[in-house]
């Protein structure tokens, strides 16, 4: 009599061969383990999607990642001016400044200015009529336009 349809040559109730069992545990191992990794490699791709159409920062990282910025300098001393001074080596992947003023919620002063050769800028700012606190960042704007900063510094006007 012929075994049963289906291409295993065993009647019910009979154990397979080892040699079949065995090349069917490895075939299955081995298609279990290619689909992890495919199934890792496209949240990774997804995840590489999403940083990257959201500028997070998280994975993308940014240009300066990894290197901490020095201490920007003000001085408030010429009226009408905010000269800020960055320190030397960091104003290549930052050109910019921005320095913003605010007494209580409002802001009541703000300026930009591109660095020159001397790391120094002058931003114009007409002072205050009562005390604000004050921020000077320097950054640089992104492909998007977005602006990001790599150095800060805190100080008062007008008090």
């Amino acid at each position: 009599m012929d075994p049963p349809l289906g291409g295993v040559d065993t009647w019910p109730g009979e154990t397979m061969p080892a040699r079949t069992a065995g090349a069917a545990t490895i075939r299955h191992v081995g298609l279990v383990a290619l689909e992890a990794v495919l199934v890792a490699m496209i949240v990774w791709m997804a995840t590489m999607v999403l940083a990257g159409a959201t500028q997070s920062g998280g994975l993308v990282g940014e240009a300066a990642a990894g290197r901490g910025a020095g201490a920007l300098t003000v001085d408030t001393s010429a009226a009408g001016t905010v000269s800020v001074t960055v320190p030397d080596g960091q104003a290549g992947d930052a050109p910019w400044v921005h320095v913003s003023c605010q007494a209580g919620s409002t802001e009541v002063a703000s300026g930009w200015q591109q660095l020159d050769a001397d790391r120094t800028v002058s931003v114009a700012i007409t002072s205050p009529v009562r005390p604000a606190d004050c921020v000077a960042e320097q950054g640089y704007f992104t492909a998007k336009g977005k602006w990001r900063v790599i150095a800060s510094t805190t100080f008062r006007l007008g008090g």
